[in-house]
């Protein structure tokens, strides 16, 4: 029982910031839309793209830097 308990405060949840970035942009996007546009569905539509794509990125380039770590290369 305490092996199990051990394991689990040695691992950590991984953060994912593809649905954050989605949310952020789309609120962005809305807000410049209309300011940009006069019409918030071009705004939303291309903030949440753009969100989405930043925010991938960022989980990409975490992961990417955790293996490489985990391997002892740096």
């Amino acid at each position: 029982m305490d092996q199990k308990s051990s394991d689990k405060m040695g691992t950590q949840k991984p953060t994912c910031y593809a649905g954050a970035g989605l949310v952020i942009g789309a609120g962005m996007g809305m807000i410049f839309g209309l300011l940009l546009f006069e019409d918030l569905s071009w705004g939303s539509g291309m903030g949440a793209g753009l969100g989405l794509v930043f925010g991938a990125t960022v989980d990409a380039r975490g992961k990417r830097q955790t293996k490489s770590s985990d391997n002892g290369e740096e």
